[in-house]
């Protein structure tokens, strides 16, 4: 025991790598269970890996801060809609694959009682499982819900330049 090092058995974090892909962006359905909507988007994660965010036709930003999400999942543990009208919808003849493996499920929280879902479907499966472990990766990331004042502020800045307005400069209130 005298022999040990202090030290040897910690572990080395890693801070979050986005892929291009990623960062890139990729085209996905994003549907509604409750409103029972379809809209296409292009889904997105920002350099950092601080947000997941999202663009529809009409150029509005929608963003999930990755520290909320707990889960996401693709195949037979994503929720399918319930819906016959919403599942034709969905499942349009040009797409590749099963729907249930198109399908990407974020679980969302920010306590243990308030549980959120969003669905989106990838045009090939192959696509939904990168999304679906690289996402997963980066959202259970160590560093990424310890951030330090330095990661605080950028995050902060990175949140205002992703939801800019019609100018497309930054939002201030008035």
């Amino acid at each position: 025991m005298a022999s040990a090092q202090p030290g040897v058995h910690a572990l080395k974090l890693q801070p979050p790598c986005v892929s291009h892909t990623l960062r890139n962006g990729s085209n996905f359905i994003k549907w509604d269970e409750d409103l029972s909507t379809v809209t296409p988007v292009t889904l997105h994660v920002d350099p950092h890996g601080f947000y997941l965010f999202w663009t529809d036709q009409n150029k509005d930003t929608e963003l999930l801060d990755l520290t909320y999400v707990k889960d996401v999942r693709t195949g037979r543990s994503t929720k399918p809609p319930k819906e016959a009208k919403l599942r034709e919808l969905l499942d349009v003849g040009n797409l590749v694959g099963r729907l249930e493996n198109r399908m990407v499920t974020v679980v969302t929280a920010s306590d243990l009682v308030n549980v959120g879902q969003l669905n989106f479907i990838a045009s090939q499966e192959d696509e939904a499982k990168l999304w679906c472990e690289e996402v997963f990766s980066l959202a259970t990331n160590l560093l990424s819900h310890n951030l330090n004042r330095d990661h605080s502020l950028l995050k902060a800045y990175v949140r205002l330049t992703l939801q800019p307005n019609a100018e497309g400069k930054i939002p201030v209130k008035k």
